[in-house]
């Protein structure tokens, strides 16, 4: 990349520590990918603002969920005083139970949470934040699939269902896979401001920086994740037929089954009902058309099946966090 395209700063940062400790089983994107941000940053900014460190017991290969291992440090070469952000990456059930059982790994986790600027975990990384009591008491959000076994595990905690990540003081905890690198945007922004973080968005190829209160929750990817082809092909069909009425005994038809058992079906499967499954539907159709900035919020309401804009205006900011307004001018921002 030219010196054109890098956002100089005439006064260099101080160089901030950013430690991911790693261990069998860990999920390789939830290391690499916020790591790549802070490394874009420092291209971007023209200065080693940010130094990245893979840490585990021992130095050398870690392997990963993935099948191939990155390289760590040990411990003992990152004292947990020195680090600025602290990331904790999720891993497989295997790799989680092992991690907790891990003491040595434990023991740094807990000493660099305390002395850590910002504490962070992404996807299932937060079972091993919590492990350490650190998040007791605090809003927080993990993979969609391991909040229910979050929740279970440690009561005291405020598991965010929704929420692609969330930030509670210096902690800041996000729901999986690609949603640590929208938190390691914002971590950026806050450092650096928007500019810089916009720039390494950009350098990236994301599309859009999501911000935390937006959903992780998708009816349609939930449907088509199930073993139940009928509720995949359901949200297809539904997506297409927004304008209908589209209640409980419609979507039962359609699949061939009775409402009282179709509801019971869908909760099973999905954990939802069949009203929130359709709402789902219609609010993403919603935030498509918002960003394609065409139609106006009566428009939007009819083509979606929406009542009227109040009744779109509700539902919006109910699951996104934001009125519509504020979505659409949120995205023109990210497109300009």
């Amino acid at each position: 990349m030219s010196r054109n395209h890098r956002h100089t700063n005439s006064r260099r940062p101080k160089v901030r520590t950013v430690a991911v400790p790693l261990y069998p089983g860990m999920q390789s994107l939830d290391a690499v990918g916020p790591g790549q941000v802070f490394a874009s940053a420092n291209l971007m900014l023209d200065a080693a603002a940010y130094r990245v460190v893979f840490v585990a017991n021992r130095s050398g290969a870690v392997e990963t969920s993935a099948g191939f291992a990155l390289a760590a440090q040990r411990f003992t070469d990152v004292p947990p005083d020195a680090v600025d952000t602290l990331i904790v990456p999720g891993g497989d059930d295997a790799g989680i139970r092992g991690a907790v059982a891990n003491r040595r790994l434990m023991a740094w986790l807990g000493e660099a949470a305390v002395h850590s600027r910002r504490v962070c975990s992404v996807c299932t990384g937060a079972f091993l934040l919590a492990a350490t009591g650190h998040l007791d008491g605090l809003r927080v959000a993990t993979h969609w699939q391991s909040t229910s076994l979050l929740k279970r595990l440690f009561p005291a905690l405020d598991v965010d269902e929704q929420a692609i990540y969330v930030n509670d003081g210096k902690y800041w905890t996000s729901a999986g896979v690609t949603t640590g690198i929208d938190m390691a945007l914002a971590l950026l922004e806050e450092d650096m401001g928007r500019a810089v973080a916009m720039a390494v968005a950009r350098q990236l190829v994301v599309y859009m920086r999501r911000p935390g209160h937006q959903t992780q929750f998708s009816a349609t990817l939930a449907a088509q994740s199930t073993s139940d082809d009928r509720l995949a092909e359901l949200a297809t069909w539904a997506e297409r037929n927004l304008e209908r009425e589209l209640n409980v005994e419609t979507l039962a038809a359609h699949v061939h089954m009775s409402p009282r058992n179709f509801h019971r079906h869908m909760q099973a499967e999905l954990g939802v009902s069949p009203a929130k499954f359709v709402e789902s539907i219609r609010l993403d159709a919603v935030r498509r058309l918002l960003e394609q900035q065409a139609l106006d919020l009566a428009q939007i309401a009819t083509r979606t099946g929406f009542s009227g804009p109040d009744h779109l205006i509700r539902a919006f900011e109910r699951r996104f966090g934001v009125t519509p307004g504020k979505y659409r001018q949120m995205h023109l921002v990210e497109a300009a």
